[in-house]
C-alpha cells in the first residue's frame, strides 16, 4: 500500500535520527580514543556528545528524504556530500586539537592514532549507507536497483532464458 509523503518524509527523519545517534556515539568513542592515544586527558561533556550526535544525524537528513521520495540520485549525492562534511570534521578536528601530542609521544602512538583515525570513514560510510537503506525500508520502498525489484519485467528471476543466438 502506498504510502503518503508526510509518513514517507518521517521515515527518512527517524532513519537519519537513529543511525545518526548510533554514528555519532562510535564516533564519540572513537575521538575519546584518540584523545588517549595521544596521552590526553579524556574529558567530554554530555553537552558536547549531544552535539555531535545531532551533527551526524543532522548531516543525513536531507539524504534520507531524498532516499524515501524516490530520488536516487539526490539522495546519493546529498548523502555522500553529508559523509563528505562529517569525514572532513571528524578527521581535521581531533588532528587539530592532538596534532602535537600525537607527534611528541612517537611512532608507535603515530600509528595507533592513524589506525583510530581510520575508523572514522568506517564509521561514517556505514552510516551513511544504513541510512539510505533503513529509511527506503521504513517508508516501504524497494531498496535495489531502479527496475529490479521483484516482480519487475527486468527481474533476473523472471526473465526468460537466453538461446544463444543472435537477436532479431
Amino acid at each position: 500500500m502506498p504510502r503518503s509523503i508526510g509518513q514517507r518524509v518521517l521515515a527518512g527523519l527517524a532513519a537519519a535520527l537513529v543511525v545518526g545517534v548510533l554514528a555519532g556515539l562510535a564516533s564519540r568513542v572513537l575521538m575519546r580514543l584518540v584523545v588517549l592515544v595521544a596521552g590526553g586527558d579524556p574529558r567530554f561533556s554530555l553537552v558536547g556528545t549531544v552535539f555531535v550526535v545531532l551533527v551526524f544525524a543532522g548531516a543525513m537528513l536531507p539524504g534520507a528524504v531524498a532516499a524515501v521520495l524516490g530520488g536516487r540520485w539526490s539522495a546519493r549525492v546529498l548523502l555522500g556530500l553529508g559523509a563528505a562534511f562529517l569525514l572532513f570534521e571528524s578527521v581535521n578536528i581531533p588532528l587539530q586539537e592532538d596534532r602535537t601530542q600525537i607527534m611528541e609521544a612517537g611512532g608507535l602512538t603515530i600509528a595507533l592514532a592513524l589506525v583510530v583515525l581510520a575508523a572514522f570513514p568506517a564509521v561514517i560510510v556505514a552510516q551513511s549507507v544504513t541510512t539510505a537503506r533503513l529509511a527506503r525500508a521504513w517508508a516501504g520502498r524497494p531498496g535495489g536497483r531502479r527496475g529490479h525489484e521483484p516482480g519487475s519485467p527486468t527481474d533476473v528471476r523472471l526473465a526468460a532464458p537466453r538461446t544463444g543466438g543472435p537477436r532479431q
